[in-house]
């Protein structure tokens, strides 16, 4: 498992991302700063926090946070997760043939999201 971001969302992504570039110096390392995003930033090959403007469905409208973990297996870390008594908020969610993920609560509540990247 590696850690690889942080995600934040955020009430506005173009304030958002003046504070974080324009303030704090972090790059946009990928992602897109129109719309909602998602955009990421930071350095490259190296945790990154990721802004998306907005919640989806139930979620807050803003100020959620979730860590983000890199998995070999999103099938046996949630067998894992699972068997150990964490609940899966939702998932697994696949935008696209590459990537598949679930969220997770840890102990105290925060939003825990496992990826696997898929390997065609």
């Amino acid at each position: 498992m590696r850690y690889i971001h942080t995600t934040i969302q955020v009430r506005d992504l173009k304030k958002s991302l003046a504070f974080y570039q324009d303030l704090l110096g972090l790059a946009v390392v990928r992602g897109t700063t129109e719309g909602r995003g998602p955009v990421f930033l930071g350095e490259a090959d190296k945790p990154v926090i990721e802004l998306i403007a907005g919640g989806t469905g139930g979620e807050a409208a803003f100020g959620g946070v979730s860590v983000g973990f890199e998995v070999d297996s999103l099938e046996e870390a949630t067998r894992k997760l699972e068997a150990a008594g964490c609940p899966r908020i939702r998932g697994p969610i696949s935008p696209n043939p590459q990537l598949a993920f679930s969220f997770f609560r840890d102990p105290d509540g925060m939003e825990i999201q496992l990826l696997e990247y898929l390997r065609p």
